[in-house]
């Protein structure tokens, strides 16, 4: 019989993010889960694709698949009716979506809104793309007015969700689970054997300014010739012409997608990692880069400067020169050493013991049908307020 703080607790997850492998959404979604059956939970996972290549991936978890195919349909329709006919404690959406607006009878449903980077941004993903912006809205404004529980990852979406909804969020750090060395050094992968290099691992949204850093770097050679940019995931082809016209084939090393263990010793083997977004919900690879001692070159905007404090090097996003200067100075090798250090005190802030514990806290209690879920919302609510100001 399961034994843990969840044992008794059943818990419904939406699983699809696992159709998207190598998104740091699909970190936290695995992190989650492991820890909750680790901890005795009742997990079952939902979801409206062929689940055959997955079920192994979470032993002891129960899976169901069901629905249509079309994600908001699935959500807001085939969701509900689902839930309606179990008897769940809980209905967990870890992904931004699939919270619906209608009923779902007892089960108490709990959201995580990583950020509201749509709306604060929204020239470049609203205006002009209603395929993306209607459905987004739907299932934001479902997540954000319709859970019992709204958590998010940083204090800087906290206070975008109270802004733009006056609606109060949990703050549960979406790092889980945080990478340990490997002892593969990145350098004998990809021909990288001898040189020094640069990483980014964020991808290749345009929120990411990829662009800016490749041209940061192109002007970084004046100084660093010899350097590398390593660049890692899907869709990088996006980028090639530029790594063409700025005469950078021959010194960027484009990976494509890696399993997790090539990933963290790509990092290992880094000098530093850059990682220069326009906006961010939490910015996980800061702290990725810190737990294998690495250094890190950032923007001081959104929740970046929360998660890297005074152990990060930051420049202006939208400026190559400044980019740039930023890459020049994290090579010395003085500063590197400082940032080092700075950097894995800043792990002690953003604990990802801290983290399991809330998450685990929060599935920790049998709601009771008995209890109205608006009462229950409330007093919930009232119990795990998270300061968010100051």
């Amino acid at each position: 019989m399961p034994t843990g703080a969840l044992s008794g607790v059943r818990i419904a997850i939406d699983a699809r993010c696992l159709a998207h492998p190598g998104m740091g959404i699909h970190t936290y979604f695995s992190a989650a889960v492991q820890l909750l059956l680790a901890e005795g939970g009742d997990v079952t996972l939902l979801a409206n694709f062929d689940i055959e290549e997955f079920v192994g991936d979470f032993p002891g978890a129960h899976w169901e698949a069901f629905g249509s195919r079309r994600d908001i349909i699935w959500d807001q329709f085939s969701v509900p009716s689902h839930l309606r006919q179990r008897s769940y404690h809980y209905y967990w959406a870890p992904a931004n979506n699939g919270i619906p607006w209608r009923s779902i009878g007892s089960t108490r449903s709990i959201c995580t809104t990583h950020d509201l980077i749509p709306l604060r941004l929204p020239r470049m993903y609203l205006r002009g793309e209603p395929g993306f912006a209607i459905p987004y809205f739907v299932w934001t404004l479902s997540g954000v007015l319709r859970s019992d529980v709204l958590i998010t990852v940083s204090r800087s979406s906290a206070h975008d969700i109270r802004k733009l909804f006056r609606r109060t969020s949990l703050v549960i750090s979406s790092a889980l689970t945080l990478p340990s060395g490997t002892g593969q050094v990145g350098t004998s992968l990809y021909g990288l054997r001898g040189h020094d290099y640069l990483i980014y691992t964020g991808g290749m949204d345009s929120r990411k300014n990829v662009k800016n850093l490749l041209a940061g770097f192109a002007l970084s050679r004046a100084k660093l010739p010899n350097l590398r940019l390593v660049i890692i995931g899907n869709r990088t082809e996006l980028i090639q012409p530029l790594i063409d016209s700025l005469n950078l084939s021959d010194r960027v090393v484009l990976t494509g997608f890696v399993t997790d263990d090539e990933k963290v010793a790509l990092l290992e083997g880094a000098k530093a990692m850059a990682y220069p977004s326009l906006y961010e919900g939490l910015g996980l690879p800061i702290l990725e880069a810190f737990a294998v001692g690495v250094p890190v070159l950032t923007c001081r905007n959104s929740s970046l400067f929360e998660v890297a404090g005074d152990a990060a090097i930051y420049v202006e996003p939208l400026s190559p020169t400044s980019i740039a200067e930023g890459i020049v100075e994290i090579f010395n090798e003085g500063v590197a050493d400082r940032l080092r250090s700075l950097g894995h005190r800043r792990l002690e802030v953003h604990a990802t013991v801290v983290a399991r514990q809330q998450l685990v806290n929060l599935f920790a209690t049998n709601p009771s049908p008995q209890v109205s879920r608006r009462r229950w919302r409330k007093q919930f609510n009232s119990n795990h307020k998270t300061p968010i100001d100051g």
